[in-house]
């Protein structure tokens, strides 16, 4: 029997197959070294420059012994050097674990250890069931209110994703003849405030669950924009808010089932009326999949939602399909200089 050939026309080896398989098997412990790092505070500690494991362990409050291991296993990782002798120092990739460090990815570590890391765990339940773990879908997106520590971490972590996207988004769409745009489940406004500062003569709103509210306003008055930008407290599945000429939702309808994605399509295309733009932005699926990064990041996407909320990632045709559930018209499709794309849809008819 013809053994299957490698990239180069040649029979892959053995070994390294193994290899590499056994990495993606073992890969989730990255995941919680990291977490570990950033929930003890060791990269800002870091920060002002090498420093002795023991000194770290007693600065955050740890055990010596425990913290090298923790270093050591950073520097495998490329997140830290280690420089010999128990003296650890960041790498450039490890300053992005600092709290303050431009483009931090601190928040999206502390929502991959805590809240994804768990939803996972159920993940082959899901597969059986077809159903979200117990902390997915409307009553799980709610009860935050009443999980604050858990709720900023989530929060923030989209803050913090958005904006290192949101230059991109808005420079694929032309919001010069738009006077007034709203962030359909918004969160704090971070695409949002991207828009109005890019277009000074926009007003703007994000429109989200009302708990959110102190932390939005906070946000959107230390961008400067407290004159142009309010927060309006929605559950977009009684209403959206009307009188917008756009209407944005980013990464808010992948984390729903068709059903629900369709009554909050429904209510945007209401409020949206017959001359708003409703805008997704959204990873959109490729028809078929193939072992390359841009197509293993939405796919990832893909698996997540399932699991966290009951949600999923659609191909273009699924998304044309949903809207016209909705009574919207997919008009056109935006690439943008990042892996989202921006989908634009009008009411039908």
């Amino acid at each position: 029997m013809p053994q299957p050939l490698g990239a180069q026309g040649k029979p892959p080896d053995a070994a390294a197959v193994r290899a590499a398989t056994a990495s993606l098997v073992t890969g989730c412990w990255s995941t919680q070294v990291i977490h570990a790092a950033v929930e003890l505070g060791i990269p800002d500690r870091l920060a002002t420059g090498p420093a002795g494991s023991a000194a770290v362990a007693e600065a955050v409050g740890t055990h010596p012994r425990a913290t090298f291991r923790l270093l050591r296993a950073l520097a495998s990782l490329g997140l830290c050097n280690d420089l010999g002798g128990g003296r650890f120092e960041l790498t450039a990739s490890g300053h992005l674990l600092r709290t303050d460090s431009p483009g931090s990815l601190v928040a999206l570590a502390r929502h991959w250890g805590s809240r994804t890391w768990a939803a996972l765990a159920h993940l082959e339940q899901t597969v059986k069931t077809g159903a979200a773990w117990s902390h997915g879908g409307r009553e799980g997106f709610t009860a935050m209110a009443h999980r604050p520590q858990e709720a900023a971490v989530l929060n923030r972590s989209m803050v913090e994703q958005t904006l290192q996207v949101a230059a991109s988004i808005v420079q694929a769409y032309d919001f010069s003849g738009a006077r007034m745009v709203i962030d359909v489940g918004g969160g704090y406004g971070a695409l949002l405030s991207a828009a109005l500062e890019a277009y000074p003569h926009l007003n703007g709103a994000s429109a989200d669950l009302a708990y959110m509210e102190p932390e939005a306003t906070a946000f959107l008055r230390g961008r400067g924009l407290a004159q142009r930008a309010r927060f309006i407290p929605t559950d977009f599945f009684d209403s959206v808010p009307s009188g917008a000429d756009a209407y944005l939702l980013k990464y808010i309808i992948h984390d729903w089932n068709d059903h629900d994605a369709t009554e909050i399509l429904r209510n945007t295309r209401k409020a949206a009326g017959s001359r708003g733009a409703v805008l997704l932005v959204e990873r959109v699926l490729p028809e078929r999949i193939t072992p390359e990064p841009e197509h293993a990041g939405v796919v990832c996407g893909d698996i997540n939602m399932m699991v966290a909320t009951g949600g999923l990632e659609r191909t273009q045709e699924e998304y044309r399909r949903l809207l016209q559930s909705a009574g919207l018209e997919l008009t056109r499709i935006l690439p943008t200089a990042s892996a989202f794309s921006l989908l634009e849809a009008r009411a039908s008819g």
